[in-house]
């Protein structure tokens, strides 16, 4: 009965021993909703001890591997060998490594995880806490689409998964010659070279410049049922451009037509030439022909006109009577030979010249008088005189003079599409009308 008892004492003093040197951790997991698993030793199995918190006994001749496992991070892992002297009783094991799986579209974009090519259309990417993952999706034709996952303890975790789709396209442009810039609307996005973004369901507007040229303006459009824009285009500039300043109010005329008033900017073709003309009232004309031809001068990047006075105003007054037939009645009982006689004369004494005259029919013209103006005669007056009986009871004739002024510089003074009306009279005729009323009254 007493080997019993001992055998029995015994037993529990060995259990108690053993209890007594067993070691138990409280495991806490982050986040929280994370599982806590022993790795079974016999067959690496895991088995589940709890969510979030959980009781850990040591055991001997055991690893005792701890794994805490949450969708969307990678497994924290830790072993606590039983021999070791654990002084904390509570562990926390983190989860630092959030896992994201990220896809993109089209399938054979690249996938570039700060900056390193990791594969096509699915990856699997790491972003560890307090540090930033930049990932990129690149096709050629395409604009790259980018993403940045950073994350803190205690802060907002990345997605678990996420999913991009290149849509919107881009064009490489090169542009000659040299020092062309490159515009989509009003913003600058490159010298010789750069780079057109086109978001799907819009058109973007492309124009390539540079100072003394002819502008290049293109549109791509990035629609369904419109063709796709190029990957790459090429943009060379042709022609030239002259930006006219003249006086506030001048006519610009370009190839003898107006196009427009102060400012213009002429264009010139490659293989052309522009004949330049500016008009202002009482100024000279300015004239000058630019060509973009081989062999000839290229054209300024700007011309700054300055017209000179033009002495024609001067040495004329505006008259309503410049090109108009006004009357001239003879007085009651004066002889025809008489009045006709009176008439001619005031018109000898200004014109050398009659080209024709009839005292019978009562008609005389006389021949152009020409005066020039400026440095390059460059504004031609030319005046005549036309004389007619109009009546013969009462006798009455009429006088016209005819005054005109040419339309550009270097024309022949007989070419009559060159000249146009001048409503003023040079001063040396002006008073041809009122003398001629006067001497037949």
């Amino acid at each position: 009965m007493n080997g019993r008892l001992s055998i029995g004492f015994g037993v529990t003093a060995l259990v108690f021993v053993h209890t007594a040197a067993a070691q138990t951790l409280n495991i806490v997991a982050v986040p929280s909703t994370a599982t806590i698993f022993r790795v079974k030793v016999q067959d690496q199995s895991l088995v589940p001890l709890g969510t979030g918190t959980a009781k850990f006994k040591l055991e001997k001749n055991d690893p005792n591997t701890i794994v805490v496992r949450q969708d969307g991070f990678r497994d924290g892992t830790r072993s606590f060998p039983k021999d070791d002297n654990y002084k904390d009783k509570e562990y926390t094991i983190f989860l630092s490594k959030r896992v994201v799986k990220f896809s993109a579209l089209p399938f054979d974009a690249n996938i570039l995880v700060n900056g390193e090519v990791r594969g096509r259309n699915q990856i699997e990417l790491e972003v560890q806490d307090g540090q930033a993952t930049t990932v990129e999706v690149k096709k050629t034709g395409y604009a790259t689409l980018s993403r940045v996952y950073r994350w803190e303890k205690g802060g907002e975790y990345p997605p678990s998964s996420d999913r991009v789709e290149l849509v919107d396209r881009k064009v490489s442009i090169s542009a000659g010659p040299a020092g062309v810039e490159l515009f989509n609307d009003d913003k600058k996005i490159g010298d010789a070279d750069g780079e057109l973004i086109v978001k799907r369901g819009t058109c973007a507007n492309l124009r390539a410049q540079k100072n003394g040229w002819i502008p290049v303006e293109r549109s791509y459009c990035n629609k369904e049922g419109m063709a796709e824009p190029p990957i790459a285009d090429r943009v060379a500039l042709a022609g030239r451009s002259v930006a006219i300043s003249a006086p506030e109010g001048a006519k610009i005329f370009v190839n003898q037509k107006q196009a427009g008033v102060g400012t213009f900017a002429v264009k010139i073709n490659d293989g052309s030439c522009a004949k330049i003309r500016v008009e202002q009232v009482g100024r000279l004309p300015f004239a000058r022909e630019y060509c973009v031809q081989d062999n000839a001068p290229s054209p300024p990047f700007e011309e700054s006109v300055t017209l000179e006075p033009d002495d024609s105003f001067a040495a004329s007054s505006a008259s309503d009577q410049a090109n108009v037939q006004i009357g001239v009645e003879v007085g009651a009982g004066k002889l025809e030979d008489w009045a006709w006689k009176m008439l001619t004369s005031v018109v000898t004494e200004k014109f050398d010249v009659l080209e024709s005259t009839d005292a019978q029919s009562g008609y005389l013209r006389t021949a152009w008088e020409i005066k020039t103006y400026g440095r390059n005669n460059d504004v031609v007056i030319r005046t005549r005189v036309f004389l007619r009986r109009a009546n013969d009871v009462p006798l009455r004739y009429t006088v016209k003079i005819e005054s005109q002024r040419n339309k550009y510089a270097g024309g022949s003074i007989k070419d009559d599409e060159n000249f146009e009306p001048w409503d003023r009279i040079l001063k040396k005729y002006d008073e041809i009308i009122s003398q001629m009323q006067s001497r037949v009254k």
